[in-house]
């Protein structure tokens, strides 16, 4: 499938820029649901329940068994896997750091393609996003305290974050490789029903029955974090499956999210403001997506 450059940038931008606003979303549902994989497991269910109707078709079935393989990529190192470590993290680290260290994503994208892929090499000008990437990492981790206690706790989270980063971009590899013939709509909708109710069962097995009492604050996170990853992945993979399109040059823009989830976490919850460092960290991160699309041959 053909479609123009400034319609892929615009899709591309618009569903990270809704990916920004998860971060925001998941500390506030954390105040009421301390759970990690009872509150990731709800939020990717109901994404997943969302999506049946419009995925859903006479031979679903059998696109469920031909495309088994990929399925299960998705389903276990997007959601189940990808998302459990997510989830831990984001109870050590705050919503802006997150989004930052996130937004590193591209860079390691761009890694494991140069090395998977025969038509998405890296070059000079990856290399020094790489670097500018890395760097603000360094400075996140730096601006953490990593040496007492509580700085501890939230570089283990960082790395949990890059490590969900890892996962994702293998993901998006094996999507890509596939190319054609299985609908973005409906691997997202198998991606979130089925990871998300793994989830829940970890959740079951390691948290404890579900609580259901929440006051509706909780429930208007839930539901707007489980559109986010509805209309967001399905927007992803769509693009992905596009022709033309590489991995590490569509995953360049999701450095947009560090800087729009920043300004989002920083501006919605209370407990969390910008400094000097942060701002320096954030600068290297998003100067990356800069160097690369600006000086990139491709």
């Amino acid at each position: 499938m053909k479609l123009q450059k400034k319609y892929i940038a615009g899709l591309a931008i618009f569903a990270c820029l809704l990916w920004s606003t998860a971060f925001a979303g998941v500390k506030i549902g954390f105040e009421y649901m301390p759970k990690p994989f009872t509150f990731a497991g709800l939020r990717f269910t109901l994404a997943g329940l969302i999506l049946i109707p419009f995925a859903w078709k006479r031979d679903s079935f059998s696109q469920l068994f031909l495309h088994r393989k990929v399925i299960t990529y998705v389903v276990f190192l997007n959601t189940a896997v990808g998302y459990a470590l997510y989830y831990i993290a984001m109870s050590y680290v705050g919503g802006a750091t997150a989004a930052i260290v996130i937004g590193s994503g591209p860079l390691i994208t761009a890694v494991m393609t140069h090395f998977t892929m025969a038509d998405d090499k890296m070059d000079r000008y990856k290399g020094l996003s790489i670097l500018l990437g890395l760097t603000g990492i360094v400075v996140i981790m730096v601006n953490s305290k990593p040496l007492t206690p509580v700085g501890q706790k939230e570089v283990f989270g960082i790395l949990l974050l890059l490590a969900n980063s890892t996962l994702t971009s293998f993901a998006n590899i094996k999507v890509a490789q596939i190319k054609k013939g299985i609908s973005g709509v409906f691997l997202t909708t198998n991606q979130m029903l089925w990871g998300g109710l793994i989830l829940l069962g970890m959740g079951r097995v390691f948290e404890g029955e579900i609580q259901l009492n929440q006051p509706v604050n909780f429930y208007i996170a839930l539901v707007w974090l489980a559109l986010v990853s509805a209309v967001a992945f399905s927007i992803w993979f769509f693009l992905i499956q596009v022709d033309g399109v590489k991995v590490s040059e569509l995953n360049m823009f999701k450095f947009f999210v560090p800087v729009s989830g920043a300004i989002i976490s920083w501006s919605i919850l209370p407990n969390e403001s910008p400094n000097l460092i942060s701002f320096i960290g954030m600068g290297c991160v998003f100067g990356a997506l800069i160097v690369n699309h600006k000086f990139s041959k491709k």
